[in-house]
C-alpha cells in the first residue's frame, strides 16, 4: 500500500524546484517581480488536490532566500518593496486556490451532473456557493464571470488526467516551462 509523502519532505522537494527554476532562468533583483515569481510558482506546480490551497510562501521565500540570500535588502525589496511583492503573490495563489476548490466540487458532482462549459459551470459553481452559504466566495465568483467557470473546468480537467496517470499542464505552467527552455537554449548559444 503506498503511503502519502511526508510533508517535510514534499515541500523540500517543492523548494528544490522553486530554487531550480530560478537558477536555471539566472534570475537576479531585476526577476524580483510578481509576474516572474508567479512562473516560478507555475513551474513548481503538481498537479493533486488541494496544492495552491495547502502552498505555504514561506517555502517560495525560503527558495528566494538560498538563490540570493539578500534579496530582501536590494534596492527594490526595501522600503516595503518585499512586502508588496509577497502581497501581490499572495493574491494570486488565492486566486489559485479557489478555482481548485471549485475544481474539487466539479469532481465531486456526479459525472452526469456535471457542467460542461464555462458557463454553465459558474452557474453551477454560484449555485453550490449559495447552497454552502460562501458568501466571500459568491462574490468572488460573480465578479470573475466565465472565467470563474473556465478555469474551475480547466483545473478539474488536470486533476482528473493526473488522477489517470496523464500530465496535462496548466497554461501558466505551459509558459513557465517555455520561459524556461527559451533561457536554457540562450544559455547554450
Amino acid at each position: 500500500m503506498n503511503k502519502p509523502r511526508n510533508t517535510t519532505v514534499l515541500n523540500v522537494d517543492l523548494s528544490n524546484s522553486l530554487l531550480s527554476y530560478m537558477a536555471d532562468c539566472r534570475f537576479d533583483e531585476s526577476h524580483l517581480t510578481p509576474m516572474h515569481l508567479a512562473l516560478v510558482l507555475e513551474y513548481a506546480y503538481q498537479p493533486h488536490p488541494r496544492f495552491w490551497r495547502d502552498f505555504d510562501i514561506a517555502i517560495l521565500v525560503d527558495a528566494i532566500s538560498r538563490h540570493m540570500p539578500h534579496w530582501q535588502s536590494t534596492a527594490s525589496m526595501t522600503d516595503g518593496g518585499a512586502n508588496e511583492v509577497l502581497r501581490e503573490l499572495d493574491a494570486t495563489l488565492e486566486i489559485n486556490a479557489f478555482d481548485e476548490a471549485n475544481a474539487e466540487m466539479l469532481l465531486a458532482a456526479p459525472i452526469g451532473e456535471r457542467p460542461e462549459t464555462p458557463a454553465s459551470a459558474l452557474a453551477w459553481i454560484t449555485a453550490e456557493l449559495v447552497r454552502r452559504q460562501l458568501t466571500t466566495q459568491l462574490r468572488f465568483a460573480r465578479r470573475d464571470g466565465e472565467r470563474c467557470g473556465e478555469m474551475a473546468l480547466d483545473v478539474a480537467y488536470c486533476l482528473e488526467q493526473a488522477k489517470l496517470g496523464n500530465i496535462v499542464e496548466r497554461t501558466g505552467t505551459i509558459v513557465a516551462k517555455a520561459y524556461r527552455d527559451a533561457v536554457m537554449k540562450r544559455r547554450a548559444e
